[in-house]
C-alpha cells in the first residue's frame, strides 16, 4: 500500500488541533471519510495506533503524542523548504540567452539590456544579433525580440510595442528625382528593398479605406536595414522602413517622409519564447522590463511636422 506520508502527517496533526475528523476535514477541504482514511493509512504504515477513538472524543495514545510532536517539526521544515525554494524561484538569476535583429538590437535592445542588468545584478545576458529568424528551441535561446506582422504558430509572443513604417528618401534624391505625389509614382523611382520583408517588391499603402499596391524595383536589395537606410541617406533611392530604424535621420532631416497622407501597415515588436508554462523569472522579468521601456508609444515615434516641400537643405 502506498501512502503520502507528508499529507498523512498534515491530516493527523490537523485532527489533533481540531479535536475531530470533521474539523480537520473542513480545515483541509477534505471529506470526513478522506480525513479518516489518511489517518488510518498512516497508522497502518507505522504499525501503531495514534488516536483513541470513542463516540464522544478523540485522544492521543502515547505513541500518537510523540509522533504528533515530531510530525509538527517535520511539517515546519517542509514548509520552510517550500518557502525558500519559492522565494529562490521568484528571483531573476542565471544566464538569459536573447536573440534579436541587428538593427533593432544595436539601436534599442543594447541600451535596454544595460539598464536591465543594472537593475538585476544576478543576471548574465548572452545576446546574439542576427537578421535571420532563429529556431529558439534548437539553438537554445530563452527569448527573441522580433519585429514582424505575426509570429509563427507554436511560439508564445507578447507585444512589446508598435513599429510604425514610413516611406522616406533624402532631400537630395527628391530634389533631383521629384517627390512622388501618389503611391503609383513610386514605380518610376529607385526603391531599395529589404530582403526579409514580405513586402519586398510590392509596397502597400492605404488611405480612407482605399488600398494601393505598387510594384517597385531598384538597384539595391539587402538583408540589413542599416545598409538600405545609409544608401537612402546618400541619395540612392526610397526606402520603406520602420521608424525605429530611421527616426534619427528623420529628426536630423537627412531623410524626409514622403506620401504622408498614406498609411502603411504597422509592424509589431514582439517578445517571443517557446513555452509559457513555468516561465523562468529571468525571462518574465526581462519581458516585463522591455514592455515598460518601449510601449505602448515608443520613444522613436514623433510627429514629423512637414512633408518634403523641396526646400530642405
Amino acid at each position: 500500500m502506498t501512502i503520502d506520508i507528508v499529507t498523512g502527517m498534515r491530516v493527523f496533526t490537523a485532527v489533533v488541533d481540531a479535536g475531530s475528523f470533521a474539523g480537520a476535514a473542513d480545515k483541509l477541504d477534505l471529506s470526513r471519510g478522506m480525513a479518516t482514511r489518511y489517518v488510518a493509512q498512516l497508522e497502518a504504515h507505522l504499525g501503531v495506533r495514534l488516536l483513541n477513538r470513542t463516540t464522544r472524543k478523540l485522544s492521543l495514545t502515547e505513541a500518537g503524542s510523540d509522533y504528533c510532536q515530531r510530525a509538527t517539526q517535520v511539517l515546519a521544515m517542509v514548509e520552510e523548504a517550500e518557502t525558500s525554494v519559492a522565494q529562490e524561484a521568484s528571483i531573476p538569476r542565471g544566464t538569459l540567452r536573447v536573440t534579436c535583429s541587428q538593427a533593432f538590437g544595436v539601436r534599442h535592445l543594447g541600451w535596454a539590456i544595460t539598464e536591465y542588468l543594472q537593475r538585476y545584478p544576478g543576471i548574465q545576458v548572452d545576446v546574439t544579433l542576427n537578421d535571420r529568424v532563429v529556431d529558439l528551441v534548437e539553438e537554445g535561446f530563452d527569448l527573441a525580440v522580433r519585429v514582424a506582422t505575426r509570429i509563427d504558430p507554436g511560439l508564445v509572443a507578447r507585444k512589446l510595442t508598435r513599429a510604425r513604417v514610413v516611406a522616406c528618401a533624402s532631400p537630395g534624391y527628391l530634389k533631383k528625382q521629384g517627390a512622388p505625389k501618389s503611391p503609383e509614382e513610386l514605380a518610376r523611382h529607385n526603391c531599395l528593398a529589404y530582403a526579409y520583408s514580405s513586402l519586398q517588391n510590392e509596397w502597400r499603402f492605404r488611405r480612407k479605406g482605399v488600398v494601393r499596391k505598387v510594384r517597385v524595383s531598384g538597384n539595391l536589395r539587402g538583408n540589413n536595414g542599416d545598409i538600405l537606410s545609409t544608401a537612402a541617406i546618400e541619395g540612392l533611392g526610397v526606402v520603406l522602413h520602420p521608424t525605429f530604424l530611421v527616426y534619427e535621420a528623420l529628426r536630423e532631416k537627412k531623410l524626409v517622409r514622403i506620401l504622408p497622407d498614406w498609411e502603411i501597415d504597422d509592424l509589431t515588436v514582439f517578445a517571443v519564447y517557446p513555452n509559457r508554462k513555468f516561465l523562468p523569472p529571468k525571462v518574465r522579468s526581462f519581458i516585463d522590463f522591455l514592455a515598460a521601456r518601449f510601449g505602448p508609444e515608443p520613444y522613436w515615434d514623433f510627429d514629423w511636422k512637414q512633408p518634403y516641400n523641396g526646400h530642405h537643405v
